[in-house]
């Protein structure tokens, strides 16, 4: 055992020494080797020092190894060896504190602490190499895409269309070559900038200006807030100096045209540092028109630079470098905003708020020489026409496409931008003698364009925000047909891609562009080699967040095709309609097409006027065969109208007669349901149909006291010794025998009715004990006669099993009856019951 433990650690021994070889022999060979040669190296280092590390015993092994002195001799040997390299790496690092002193918890602080200096230290040469943090000269990188036509195109001359980037030479058709002129070691100018880029979207722009020169009301920064009450944005400073603004005489009136010197003879004078500025500053205040042009940059920043600033006087060009001298060019304000002073720019709808947002520059007299061609109606607008139609120069925009974040900037590139504003005052003048000419020597074309132009200069910068429908646009724009996946994998990589590009300050289309981003979207790749497949080539920004970018495409697999609409928003959307539309509003018509462009209403009708309809020769009349209306609902002289149509009959029914041909069916069905329930009825009755036939003599009433009558003594005359009979209505003619005995049965209940409520009557005013004596005084011979015979009926036909003593039957059929109080139709379905059992009584 001992032997076994004793060659592992020989073993481990030689690792270590083959190891620590290598590493110093690399390490003298740093300078020599490549970065991605040293990375590999690296690595394999590392991955060798993992294995020797892996053979190691741990756990219980390690607790049985640790039981020979050897093993223990061994790995203390290692430890402070390891502990000793350590401690030469931290000291290298410039990091206080003797690791091999400390705990093993002190140990693992002073460790991470000599990580996070290594990898910020690692971080800065990155930067450094990738040119960010030395300020080396770059190194250019010119790629030419050919602009070629297809076909060979003659040149026409001045004024005609083509290629922007196509040279007319004569006898040539040879397109020339687009430049994309950058370099791969570009500093990022905002790591120098004193105020930082604020891209956040929760706060609005904030103007910089520091002082408000040529002030017609003192400086006041005043916010704009919506319903809420957050602030929305911020007035424009010059704004009161705008609307009160009105051009100078001399700049109404025409004036002479000097053509401007070659640009090789014009002074041309560099501004980076801030004494240029200042000398530029005082020979701008002496001129009265100044030409201004703005060069900017947006691929690599998120609401863009103004890396560049021409300025051009008679005499004199100028440019700026607004990125060395971004905070202290405000001071241009005393120039810009004097309304004495002509500012000559061309399409400057742009321009005036970058000038704004990064120079705090507002300008107030400005001529705009793209306006002033809408004006004429040029054939086209941009100012390589003018430039040509003007001082017959070809404008060589090559370098359209350049990064203007250079510094130094080629002299290329310096030559295009003093080509831009040299020759713009000699337009401007050209432009405006031609105004007033066009107006026949009115100032009103003129003083339309001052008009426009002092209009754009109160425009203010407003930042990109995002809506929850945002990429919406985009979706519409690619005419593309999406799912609830696709749609929700669209809206989560739009909303991380304007997160990533405020953050990291770069722009939409450097994180992700469009393209890609509906690529992805669409096929909804598994894995993640598939979203690198969409994208060609790589942006490094998706590349780097590559696990987020695939947790979002999993989320949106998951979702369900297609999208569940709530109760609760259905509800809400229904209420919100409804809100909107009236019915009941007698302007409301579903069928409105007066908002549709293609809709007419001054066409011919039946019921307009007859004299603007078209009348047709009877001969085209006859082979049309016009018919009146097959059927009409306002026919007078009967209900029913029949007409033939086609050899057919057709009958219309107004709603009156539908309602009497139902009546028969509803007379039928009634009669119906009073036989069934006549039925029912005579299936529970306790006694025989003979009783029922056989009427009870009537008891003649001779007084109201002694008829038992229950009502009030004035509801019947007193000449009369009848009581009131209650109104029961009694069809006598009815055809249907069971219903006629059902009416004789509730007229003998009427009498006796009447009978018992005069004898009740009676019988409350007498005594218990002489009642029987005077019922009897009351009755006549006849009555008592009739009332001892008994009719003739044999019982012994009657089985008296099936009424079971009375008791089951009425269990079995047990009448459920519908209280209703004190009713009289209860009581009399109560007295009738009573009448059927006093007779069955009477009979036994």
């Amino acid at each position: 055992m001992a032997e076994k433990n004793s060659s592992k650690i020989e073993d481990s021994d030689k690792c270590d020494g083959s190891s620590h070889s290598e590493a110093t022999t690399s390490t003298h060979q740093i300078k020599d080797v490549p970065v991605e040669q040293f990375t590999k190296n690296g690595m394999a280092l590392i991955v060798e020092a993992t294995k020797c590390t892996n053979a190691f015993p741990s756990n219980a092994s390690r607790n049985l190894y640790s039981a020979y002195p050897a093993f223990n001799k061994a790995v203390q040997r290692h430890s402070d060896h390891i502990l000793s390299m350590i401690s030469k790496v931290v000291k290298l690092q410039h990091i206080k504190g003797n690791i091999q002193r400390r705990d093993n918890d002190e140990k693992m602080e002073l460790l991470q602490e000599c990580n996070d200096v290594m990898l910020e230290r690692i971080n800065s040469n990155l930067d450094s190499i990738s040119g960010i943090r030395k300020n080396i000269e770059p190194i250019l990188v010119e790629t030419e895409i050919s602009t070629t036509p297809s076909t060979p195109k003659q040149n026409v001359g001045a004024g005609s269309g083509g290629s922007w980037n196509e040279r007319k030479t004569p006898g040539s058709a040879q397109g020339i070559h687009a430049k994309l002129l950058t370099a791969r070691n570009i500093i990022r100018p905002q790591i120098n900038f004193k105020t930082p880029v604020d891209n956040s979207a929760n706060t609005p722009f904030i103007p910089q200006l520091k002082y408000k020169p040529h002030s017609m009301k003192p400086l006041a920064i005043l916010p704009e807030y919506d319903d809420i009450g957050n602030i929305e944005s911020y007035l424009h400073p010059y704004e009161f100096e705008l609307s009160k603004f009105t051009p100078n005489e001399w700049q109404l009136t025409k004036g002479s045209v000097t053509k401007p010197k070659e640009l090789s003879e014009t002074t041309l004078m560099y501004v980076d540092k801030e004494n240029d500025l200042n000398v530029m500053l005082k020979e701008l205040e002496e001129a009265k028109e100044i030409a201004i042009d703005v060069e900017h940059h947006s691929y690599r920043t998120f609401q863009g630079i103004t890396c560049l600033l021409q300025l051009s006087t008679r005499t004199k060009d100028y440019i700026v470098d607004t990125l060395a001298l971004r905070d202290e060019l405000h001071i241009l304000n005393e120039v810009t905003a004097n309304p004495k002073i002509v500012k000559v720019f061309h399409g400057a709808d742009s321009d005036i708020e970058w000038l704004q947002r990064d120079l705090s520059i507002y300008v107030v007299n400005m001529f705009d020489t793209h306006q002033a061609s809408k004006r004429l109606k040029f054939a086209r607008l941009s100012l390589a026409f003018l430039l040509k139609h003007y001082c017959q120069i070809e404008a060589d925009k090559s370098l359209q496409l350049a990064d203007w974040r250079m510094r130094p900037l080629p002299a290329e590139l310096i030559s295009y931008a003093q080509q831009d504003t040299h020759y713009l005052l000699y337009i401007y003048d050209m432009l405006r003698n031609e105004l007033i000419a066009e107006a026949h020597g009115k100032t009103n074309l003129l003083l339309n364009v001052y008009k426009v132009s002092t209009d754009i200069c109160m425009k203010r910068y407003i930042k990109v925000t995002i809506k929850p429908d945002s990429h919406m646009d985009m979706y519409r724009k690619s005419k593309r047909i999406f799912d609830n996946r696709q749609f929700y994998a669209l809206k989560e990589l739009f909303k991380w891609r304007d997160s990533i590009a405020r953050s990291e300050d770069e722009s939409y289309a450097y994180v992700l562009p469009n393209h890609m981003m509906l690529q992805i979207a669409e096929n909804l790749p598994r894995e993640m080699q598939g979203i690198l497949a969409c994208c060609n080539p790589i942006p490094p920004l998706v590349r780097q967040h590559l696990h987020v970018l695939h947790r979002f495409i999993l989320q949106a697999r998951e979702q369900p095709l297609t999208k569940i609409v709530l109760d609760d928003q259905a509800i809400n959307r229904s209420t919100i309609l409804s809100k909107n539309q009236d019915v009941n509003s007698h302007l409301y018509c579903p069928h409105d097409l007066t908002g549709n462009t293609e809709f007419r209403d001054d066409l011919p009708t039946l019921l307009g006027n007859k004299n603007t309809i078209k009348v047709l020769p009877e001969t085209v009349l006859s082979k049309l065969k016009l018919n009146g209306p097959s059927v009409s609902a306002f026919h007078t002289s009967s209900r029913i109208e029949k007409k033939t149509v086609n050899g057919t009959q057709v009958k219309f029914f107004s709603p009156y007669a539908r309602y009497l041909a139902v009546l028969p069916f509803a007379e039928e069905e009634r009669l119906a349901d009073l036989a069934k329930k006549a039925e029912e009825n005579r299936k529970r009755k306790l006694c025989p149909d003979s009783i029922i036939d056989t009427p009870k003599p009537q008891k003649p009433i001779e007084n109201a006291e002694d008829s038992g009558y229950r009502g009030s003594l004035r509801d019947f005359d007193k000449n009369t010794t009848q009581p009131p009979a209650k109104k029961r209505r009694v069809d006598t003619q009815s055809d249907d025998p069971i219903e006629a005995k059902l009416n004789a049965i509730r007229t003998n209940i009427d009498q006796q009715d009447q009978q018992s409520g005069t004898n009740a009557d009676n019988a409350s005013t007498t005594p218990k004990k002489n009642k029987k004596k005077n019922k009897n005084k009351n009755k006549t011979p006849q009555q008592s006669s009739m009332q001892s015979k008994k009719p003739d009926f044999d019982y012994s036909n009657v089985d008296f099993k099936e009424f079971g003593g009375g008791s089951i039957v009425e269990q079995k059929n047990e009448i459920k009856m519908k209280f209703h109080g004190k009713g009289k139709s209860n009581k009399a379905n109560k007295r009738f019951l009573n009448m059927l059992s006093k007779n069955t009584s009477n009979k036994k």
